[in-house]
């Protein structure tokens, strides 16, 4: 029975990996350890497949800046101008196809209802013109209905908030008190958590794209690691740095935006309704 559900997974993630980068751990193994770990257990891949190899990490988190805001410096408004990539070059009708996707996403994670026709309609035509994801999720978070859900009396349970606490002082440089996340709507506490690090993304877009690709690649695999079964996707669940580091520097910026904002709202969503 072992055999065959070993057998079953290594085709399963070779299909799948086939065109990715490979994971921190070489070979097979590392291609199927993920999937045994989240579908069965960590201690059966282990036992199947050995301990996984100690592997030093090659990306490390970029220096975090205590403020991103500062109005009387005017090079802070300028932004590094990223040389097209491959999803640049798509035709509209594929392009169209991923900000649909993203779209739907998007109101998901934020309101937990999918859009309806005239969102899908108002938003691919503002995208189309050139609207940037990260704006539309602003308006998304800043408009009457998400007022609504900041005003419904939900706090958030200690799960969420030592991951709260947990991330602002690793990814945003800010140090918060238990008891001030405590007093937060939840809904409230998502969408500072992800402006604030949309503040950290907009920095490195005007000083150095490398430590945004840094950054990303660290938070994303991190996620990965701590929160398997609140992500899905092959990208979203790779635990290697490396290969977020690479994603990111070919993926435009708004992808990256957009990956760091689906990521925090679809975990604090899942740890929300952990006891």
């Amino acid at each position: 029975m072992n055999k065959l559900i070993l057998i079953l997974l290594v085709c399963y993630s070779s299909s799948i990996f086939s065109q990715t980068t490979a994971a921190a751990e070489s070979g097979w193994k590392g291609m199927v350890r993920p999937y045994i770990s989240k579908y069965i257990s960590e201690s059966f891949a282990i036992k199947i497949l050995g301990a996984a190899p100690e592997v030093e990490a090659t990306v490390t988190l970029p220096e975090i800046p205590k403020s991103v805001h500062d109005n009387t410096n005017l090079k802070s408004f300028d932004r590094i101008q990223k040389d097209p990539t491959e999803f640049d070059k798509l035709p509209p009708e594929k392009k169209r196809q991923y900000d649909y996707n993203f779209i739907n996403e998007i109101y998901l994670v934020t309101r937990k209802t999918p859009p309806r026709d005239e969102d899908y309609s108002k938003w691919l035509n503002s995208l189309e013109q050139g609207g940037s994801r990260d704006g539309l999720y602003q308006a998304l978070v800043l408009d009457d209905v998400y007022t609504s859900l900041e005003s419904i009396e939900e706090k958030s349970n200690d799960t969420l908030i030592k991951f709260c606490l947990d991330f602002s002082q690793k990814y945003i440089n800010q140090t918060f008190s238990a008891e001030a996340v405590k007093d937060l709507n939840v809904y409230s506490l998502k969408r500072i958590l992800a402006e604030k690090a949309l503040d950290i993304l907009g920095h490195y877009e005007t000083t150095n794209l490398d430590d945004m690709y840094r950054w990303y690649a660290v938070f994303s695999a991190d996620m990965a690691t701590q929160y398997p079964n609140a992500l899905s996707g092959v990208v979203r669940t790779n635990q290697s740095v490396e290969f977020h580091y690479n994603w990111a520097k070919e993926m435009p910026l708004q992808q990256i935006k957009s990956e760091v904002l689906i990521k925090l709202h679809t975990i604090m969503n899942r740890l929300q309704v952990l006891q």
